[in-house]
């Protein structure tokens, strides 16, 4: 039943840069793990973790998978990204992470399963829009049983979606 379902954009923001620090000690978080934002400890185990497995888009040229595999060496964060209520537009608690490499798998599979993880015990399905959901959900099954740091409930159904913006840069094949 759609009474039980969270509907979820996914999505990402190359112009929050954030440089190295040149004293790293005197850097102050901010929102750590209030919020939106996710604890930046648990993520960064998550990371040195996590499997970066390169992508390249197989349907057309995203630049959103394409930019994962380029080199950003002077930036401690390229970007930000996270899961936002579709229906209403705010962000989800606890799911705003950072890109320390363009839009990575593994940053996105922490958000999302973040996301999935608030107010969802009665939830039985889930419909993430997200605008390159033909490459990121081939992995995503895998990406999670290899992770102590991702969960996502058994019984969850994932509906993929990709937005109209995006949807015209897609092959018929990619559903």
């Amino acid at each position: 039943s759609w009474l039980y379902s969270r509907s979820l954009v996914m999505d990402g923001n190359f112009k929050a840069e954030h440089m190295h620090a040149a004293n790293p000690i005197d850097e102050v978080p901010l929102m750590d793990g209030c919020s939106f934002m996710i604890s930046d400890g648990k993520y960064r185990v998550h990371l040195a973790l996590a499997k970066d497995t390169a992508q390249w888009s197989e349907c057309n040229n995203h630049c959103t998978v394409n930019q994962a595999n380029a080199s950003h060496h002077r930036l401690e964060a390229t970007g930000i990204s996270g899961c936002a209520c579709a229906r209403h537009g705010c962000f989800v608690l606890h799911a705003m992470v950072d890109f320390q490499k363009g839009e990575r798998q593994m940053n996105m599979d922490y958000a999302l399963c973040e996301a999935l993880k608030h107010n969802a015990s009665s939830i039985q399905r889930a419909l993430t829009c997200y605008d390159v959901n033909c490459q990121y959900h081939k992995f995503l099954k895998d990406e999670v049983a290899d992770s102590p740091y991702l969960q996502i409930q058994e019984q969850l159904e994932i509906v993929l979606g990709i937005g109209l913006w995006h949807v015209h840069g897609h092959q018929d094949s990619c559903y």
